[in-house]
């Protein structure tokens, strides 16, 4: 073979293997889900009530979610009815409504997150400058690992609201608290203002202990409960902790906000799981 034939072959040897090459990588990846035990994330939000760090930040996920509808329905608070609720702003599934449960939230699973498989629905208050909705331009849900035992995924159907409607002071900011994006500083009780590229970040953080029997409780906070220095109380199982942070526009002049809920203080949110369970398991399996 002489030495021209023998070049173009190997030449062309290297460009379909570079070809097969990306291929393979666009093909594998996976949106929303983590590809190794530890992943770059937001710094760990501030001690949990009760006190103390809380746990080793083994490892955690994002899922991204779109606003979808605004609408005055609570499905947790009040399953049935219709307009009886203050406005809320919902994200993830599509077909959420007052009538909205475990089931349907499945069977309908269209969904506005980027992880296909995440048909929960979330939900948090209209926000509210002068008396007029405020857009949100996005919804980052992190799950991640804030114990220092083993989790497991939140069960199908689980019901957990976060925060008070009823609040008229400062809560913990380790539960509700308002920042910037981009800002490497604590959260604090209210909206701060922020910088002119800079957007403005509510974040809640739900309770990470179940009591491992009920998917929601009377007063739809007693099935669940905060970990203390990294550790759920005894009797109870650990799940991953989920941190919404509602990404909204900069608001120049904050002192003209208020929550539908009532007070600026009244910042608190919903999740109704209505994950691809099977999925969710695996990932939050890679979280230990």
């Amino acid at each position: 073979m002489n030495k021209r034939l023998t070049t173009i072959i190997l030449a062309g040897t290297f460009i379909i293997a570079a070809a097969l090459t990306t291929f393979g990588a666009t093909n594998t990846a996976v949106a929303d889900e983590p590809t190794a035990r530890s992943i770059a994330m937001p710094p760990p939000p501030p001690p949990p009530p009760g006190g103390g760090p809380a746990g080793p930040q083994v490892g955690s996920f994002r899922i991204d979610c779109a606003p979808t509808k605004v609408a005055a329905v609570d499905p947790i608070v009040m399953p049935g009815h219709t307009g009886m609720s203050h406005m809320h702003q919902f994200f993830g599934n599509r077909g959420v409504n007052e009538n909205s449960t475990a089931a349907s939230l499945r069977d309908a699973p269209a969904t506005s997150c980027r992880n296909l498989a995440d048909s929960s629905a979330y939900w948090v208050p209209s926000l509210m400058s002068n008396g007029v909705a405020v857009n949100p331009v996005n919804l980052e849900v992190i799950y991640r690992k804030s114990v220092t035992t083993t989790i497991v995924a939140h069960p199908a159907g689980l019901m957990l609201i976060a925060g008070s409607s009823k609040a008229t002071a400062a809560q913990s900011t380790a539960i509700v608290s308002w920042s910037c994006t981009g800002a490497n500083t604590p959260g604090t009780a209210a909206p701060t203002v922020c910088k002119n590229r800079q957007q403005l970040v509510a974040s809640i953080r739900y309770p990470e202990c179940w009591n491992g029997i009920d998917l929601d409780s009377a007063d739809h906070k007693s099935h669940v409960s905060y970990a203390s220095n990294g550790v759920c109380a005894a009797g109870t199982v650990a799940l991953p902790q989920i941190e919404m942070r509602v990404i909204y526009p900069r608001i120049a002049d904050v002192s003209t906000l208020t929550l539908a809920s009532g007070s600026i203080y009244s910042m608190h949110a919903d999740f109704f799981n209505g994950w691809d369970q099977r999925r969710f398991v695996g990932m939050v399996g890679r979280l230990n």
